[in-house]
């Protein structure tokens, strides 16, 4: 896939500190495409998305429905680059990548996105809590928030018309926000699960 350039170097930090660029893995047309903030550091090295321990457990999570990766469901990041300390992106660094997911998104063309962890539901969904998303999405998941990036919330728009385009919110899979409690006093892991279902769920819809 070349739409991430391998010679990219829009954010001199990220091109300083990274090993490569984590291209996205693509899933089937109409599939669930699961997008998180950024590459760590074993994705870094590997040069694939989600392949660390919170990967793995999403991996597992979705193994579960039976769906494989790159057959039933894909991978990507806000960013393509690993941030120095696996700090969060800056809003330059979101701003200079979100215009390229925004065209994975139209060359996939995936059904249903699952948005890991807060920045990636922020990124879509805008700025409210998580839990907030994640009631939201049980009642209508096919929303993308108004401030949002333009090339994004066009892609959104754009995969919307061609048909039904979910987008599910849920935790972060990595340990210290799996097995922390969620406001309605449930662990997030049982959130973490209940939204993977949903989004499963929604693939036949």
């Amino acid at each position: 896939m070349e739409i991430h350039s391998g010679g990219c170097i829009e954010c001199p930090e990220l091109v300083a500190f990274r090993r490569q660029i984590v291209l996205p893995t693509p899933c089937r047309a109409r599939g669930l495409l699961a997008i998180g903030e950024a590459p760590g550091a074993d994705e870094d090295l590997a040069g694939e998305g989600f392949v660390g321990q919170a990967g793995k457990k999403l991996h597992s999570l979705l193994a579960s429905h039976r769906l494989e990766r790159r057959r039933g469901y894909g991978v990507a990041n806000l960013i393509a680059c690993r941030p120095p300390g696996n700090r969060k992106p800056s809003k330059g660094e979101l701003g200079n990548c979100l215009g390229k997911l925004a065209a994975v998104l139209l060359d996939i063309r995936p059904k249903v996105l699952l948005l890991v962890g807060g920045s990636a539901a922020e990124a879509f969904l805008g700025r409210q809590p998580l839990s907030v998303h994640i009631e939201r999405s049980r009642v209508s998941s096919e929303i993308c928030a108004s401030d949002s990036h333009p090339a994004l919330r066009e892609a959104i728009r754009t995969l919307q018309q061609g048909g039904a385009l979910h987008v599910i919110p849920m935790p972060h899979t990595s340990g210290l926000a799996w097995n922390r409690k969620a406001p309605d006093g449930r662990m997030w892991r049982e959130v973490g699960a209940e939204q993977v279902s949903l989004a499963v769920s929604l693939l036949s819809s």
